[in-house]
């Protein structure tokens, strides 16, 4: 996704990524944040992502990557809810989970790039941990933890 962006000279918010959640803000320290979320992740096993087609938030001029994870990201992503509310009311119910390759264009823009790019070089991937992030004034993205789901079973 990252020589896409380059080759069309877009950008999303901070490198490719799967949101599981929306930001939100936290009251509590850092640490307690990636405890919470280490406790919910070790009841959740690694799990497929299939990706679809390229598709368009036109309200937001974003071309994005649509992503199915099936009940195992449902489940995850209900996890998590409780954490914090999120400062944007595009969670719940219509959540559409995705990867964004590009953000802030104007709709019609965003409608040409989605038409004109390739499929994507994978199908699918398998998601086995989740990067905690806040973040900065400049707009950048910090790394706070990276924490994997709970283990796959022997065979």
């Amino acid at each position: 996704m990252e020589a896409l962006q380059k080759k069309h000279g877009v950008k999303g918010y901070g490198p490719p990524h799967l949101n599981l959640r929306q930001p939100f803000k936290w009251r509590w320290s850092e640490e307690a944040l990636r405890r919470g979320v280490e406790g919910i992740l070790r009841g959740h096993k690694p799990f497929r992502v299939r990706l679809g087609d390229w598709r368009v938030f036109e309200n937001k001029g974003a071309v994005y990557l649509r992503a199915y994870g099936g009940s195992a990201f449902d489940r995850l992503y209900r996890a998590l809810e409780p954490l914090a509310p999120p400062e944007a009311e595009i969670e719940g119910p219509s959540y559409i989970p995705h990867l964004t390759l590009a953000l802030g264009l104007d709709p019609d823009e965003a409608v040409a790039l989605a038409k004109r790019l390739p499929p994507p070089p994978r199908r699918s991937f398998t998601l086995k941990e989740v990067a905690l992030v806040k973040d900065e004034d400049d707009g950048s993205l910090i790394e706070i933890a990276r924490l994997p789901l709970g283990l796959e079973e022997e065979s």
